[in-house]
């Protein structure tokens, strides 16, 4: 049975529903930076209210060891009292004070479960659905499990770049981390028209380069910080002929100013693109939020780790375990 969004449950009013989000926003001394990752099920949790239920909110900030105060979800209460209304919702504690969410812990689930009183379950949270944690995998073995509205978005959204994608279908990667981007690197040289690269995993490709495949002919500084002109000229040339691009990983140390050229350059050819665009990843969506460019692309993807396996593999744990096939 495919996954069911939770637009298509029987919701009794009074009851209560446990809803997955992607919690876990940068901080500063007790402040949300970006609430970009909270305000993405937002669709969802007003969905459930609509419908006379309450919302039990449950999932983790950070990687703590033990309680850690500085991590409790205390600190969103503020952005959903805004969002939802103050008695709306219910904010469970940060998932991850207990050790068992990492190992699927069945007696973690039901504990949970019997907390939240909730008679459903709603994973609404694709940036963490590659995780095998007892909050994402375990509570759908305890309850009656739904899709969340953006989860649901996010799949859509993504199987228009690697099942049906209107061709040229071209990819932009880059980042520093070349032992997690080159499964993705060699799952688009397979089906994609182009594969563009920058940064780090530019200088650091080790194996063969087929004809698709465009590594970086030149550099806009001596320590290779950024792809120089030349390179832009190229993928830009090869971007206004896309149809579909998908993008992950800036192309330089756009941090700094003067390393951001490259990822500038490409995130404007993109923005003024009629083609179909999907970006995601923490680095990559920073950059474009810095550069005020983030509601220029088609569809913006809350994933990271999540995007990218989606992408090299079509499924992720989280959504096995509500019925999808890939």
């Amino acid at each position: 049975m495919p996954m069911k969004c939770i637009t298509e449950a029987q919701i009794t009013a009074g009851s209560k529903i446990l809803v997955r989000c992607d919690l876990d926003v940068p901080l500063e001394s007790g402040k949300i930076l970006d609430p970009f990752r909270l305000k993405a099920s937002l669709p969802t949790l007003n969905y459930i209210k609509e419908h006379g239920a309450m919302p039990v909110i449950v999932g983790h900030i950070g990687r703590p060891h033990g309680v850690e105060p500085e991590l409790s979800t205390a600190v969103l209460t503020s952005f959903y009292d805004e969002q939802l209304g103050v008695g709306s919702y219910v904010l469970l504690e940060n998932v991850r004070f207990d050790y068992r969410e990492k190992e699927a812990d069945i007696s973690f689930a039901k504990e949970l479960v019997e907390r939240s009183g909730a008679s459903s379950y709603v994973n609404d949270a694709f940036g963490v659905s590659h995780r095998s944690d007892t909050s994402i995998i375990t509570i759908p073995k305890v309850l009656t499990s739904y899709a969340g509205i953006s989860l649901i978005n996010e799949v859509t959204n993504l199987d228009r770049v690697i099942k049906s994608p209107k061709r040229p279908l071209v990819a932009v990667i880059g980042g520093a981390k070349l032992e997690t981007k080159k499964p993705l690197v060699k799952k688009f040289v397979e089906f994609a028209d182009y594969v563009l690269i920058g940064g780090r995993i530019g200088l650091e490709w080790d194996t063969y380069v087929p004809s698709n495949l465009y590594l970086p002919s030149d550099y806009s500084d001596n320590q290779k910080f950024d792809i120089g002109i030349k390179t832009a000229e190229t993928y830009v040339n090869i971007l206004n002929r896309a149809s579909t691009v998908v993008w992950a990983g800036p192309m330089g140390k756009f941090e700094e100013e003067r390393y951001a050229l490259g990822t500038n350059v490409i995130a404007q050819t993109i923005s003024k693109s009629s083609a179909f665009s999907v970006v995601g990843g923490g680095d990559t969506i920073h950059a474009l939020t810095k550069n005020g460019m983030l509601g220029s692309f088609t569809f913006v993807s809350a994933g990271g780790g999540a995007l990218l396996d989606y992408l090299v593999f079509g499924n992720l744990p989280g959504l096995k375990v509500l019925g999808h096939k890939g």
